[in-house]
This record gives structure tokens, sequence and C-alpha cells, in this order.
């Protein structure tokens, strides 16, 4: 009889330490429209409320397992495999927090952004990818400040990755950074298509965090926190070419570092090629970043870009 509970009582903590290892990060976000909290882990239990897609939920406990067969908006089914979880919904701007159960397959763990975390919030982001047809699809990362463990403030949604068929795509690459003790969000980005071609470097000042404009994603005040200061537009068919230039001389350098070579000078007349934007390099004590490019005598090397200017 005592190793028989003994045995028990083993299976029960292994149970235990695999459902603490699949919810290791607690915080999770939906990932479906209209996503119901019930009263208990069952399709027939009473809903207590809707969730959006890209509320904030904490685990609380896993439940039983089951399979759920859904449609989805092509028409096709699909059939998941997942446990219920009990929750409790992150308040926003200290709203009253709610727990009930949802489906697990519907969830996705939020991720702890380093580079924004500070003593007063953690900084939470999640990926959410869609499709939009057969052909085409897009991945968004939204970014969340958690402060106190308690309130969530959602801020910038923003599109990293998207396709549409074999002709035109887009892709962004982000680098959170903080300078002067305010929080910034710098963002690269390249789209083509048949017809042309993209490249821009901006910021988002997200040092804000609370202001409620960031709740769904007012697109003035977005506007209002945004700079802009790389962009460069290439029309094929019309021969249309926007390029960026510098407003002075400007160094080359050969490596990413003030105390590198310089092997030119930009000019302001002279236009300037973006070799690989995908990889912004950040100085820690100044406020801009270093980006490839080459010149139009087909050098390459890295230029500094002051955000401070």
């Amino acid at each position: 009889m005592k190793k028989l509970i003994l045995v028990l009582f083993m299976c029960f903590m292994l149970i235990n330490v695999f459902a603490n290892e699949k919810y290791e990060n607690n915080k999770y976000f939906c990932t479906t429209d209209r996503l119901k909290l019930r009263e208990n882990p069952n399709l027939d239990s009473k809903v207590i409320t809707v969730l959006d897609k890209l509320t904030a939920i904490e685990f609380l406990q896993e439940g039983e397992a089951q399979t759920i067969t859904d449609m989805l908006p092509s028409f096709e089914s699909v059939e998941y495999d997942d446990n219920w979880i009990k929750v409790k919904v992150i308040p926003a701007h200290n709203n009253k927090s709610v727990t009930g159960w949802v489906y697990g397959a519907y969830v996705t763990p939020l991720l702890e952004c380093e580079a924004f975390s500070d003593s007063k919030a953690k900084c939470l982001c999640c990926n959410f990818y869609k499709v939009t047809n057969r052909t085409a699809g897009e991945t968004n990362e939204t970014y969340y400040f958690l402060e106190n463990g308690t309130n969530i403030f959602k801020t910038l949604t923003l599109l990293v990755d998207a396709h549409d068929g074999p002709n035109w795509a887009a892709s962004s690459y982000l680098f959170p950074r903080i300078e002067n003790n305010k929080k910034y969000l710098y963002v690269s980005t390249e789209s083509s298509s048949d017809t042309f071609y993209s490249d821009t470097i901006v910021r988002y000042d997200m040092t804000d965090y609370k202001n409620p404009a960031w709740q769904g994603n007012n697109s003035k005040y977005i506007e209002s926190i945004r700079k802009e200061y790389v962009s460069n537009y290439i029309h094929f068919s019309s021969g249309k070419e926007e390029r960026f230039h510098v407003s002075q001389k400007t160094p080359l350098y050969k490596e990413y570092s003030f105390d590198s070579e310089i092997i030119a000078s930009l000019l302001p007349d002279e236009k300037i090629f973006f070799t690989d934007i995908e990889h912004l390099y950040f100085e820690d004590s100044k406020s801009g970043f270093w980006v490839a490019v080459k010149n139009q005598s087909e050098q390459s090397g890295w230029m500094w870009i002051d955000c401070n200017n």
C-alpha cells in the first residue's frame, strides 16, 4: 500500500512538473477574436465574458485535455487537441480582473523584452501570425508594459513580416533601446514587388506607455511619436527614384565604430544606397545608429545617423 501511495505521489509530482514547464512563462495572450472565458473547463459551461484578440492573460491552473474541431475563415475544419486552462485576465488601466477557463489552443506565451524592462514595469511582447488567403499572410508584433504584475498597458502593434504570393513582400527588423531614460523602438523595413522597392528606418518613442491613445493603435498619436530617419523608394517601371541624402559632408567608416578608418566622405548631393538594413548597430552613450551603405563610387562602409539632429 505504501508503495502504491508513493507511485501515485510520484506520478502526481511528474504531472505537475510537466505542467509547470509547459506554463513556466505564465503570461499569455489570445490569438483569436471572441475567445470565450467560461466558468468551468468545458464547452457547455456558462460564458463569463468574451476576450478580444491580443488580450493579455495570466495562467493559473491546467485542466483536462479535450479534442475540439473548429472552422477556419476559409471554411476548412481543423482539429485541436489541447488542455483547458484557468486564467486571470490582466487588467488594463486598473479595470477589475476576471478569472475563468479558456481552451489552450487559442493562447500563446508573452515574451519578456529585456531591453525595455525596468524597476517599474516589465515589457512583454508577442508575435501573431495570420493567413489572409491561400498565398498571403502576415506576422505582427505587439508590445505591452506590465506594471507591478497586475496592470497591463498595450502599446504598439507592428507588421514585422508579410507576403502576398511570390511578387510582394515586406520585412521589418525591430531594435528596442533605452536612451537618456526614454524608451525607443527602432524599426527598419524593406518592401519589394514587381514594380517597386523601398526601405525605411523610423523610431517610435514608447516612453509614455500609459497614454490611453496606445489602446487601439490611435493613428494620430502613433504618428506623433514616430520619426523617420531613412527613406528610399524606387519605382521600376516609371524610373521614379527618391534617394536618401545627407545634409552635410558625412564620413563613411570602414567599420561601425568612430575609431575605425574613414574610407570616404558622403556628399549632400550624391545618391546613397543602403546595403543592409537588417542589422543596425548602436552606441551606448549616443542616440542614433550605424547602417551599412555604399556611395555612388561603389564604396561600401558604415554611416552614423545621429537621432539628436
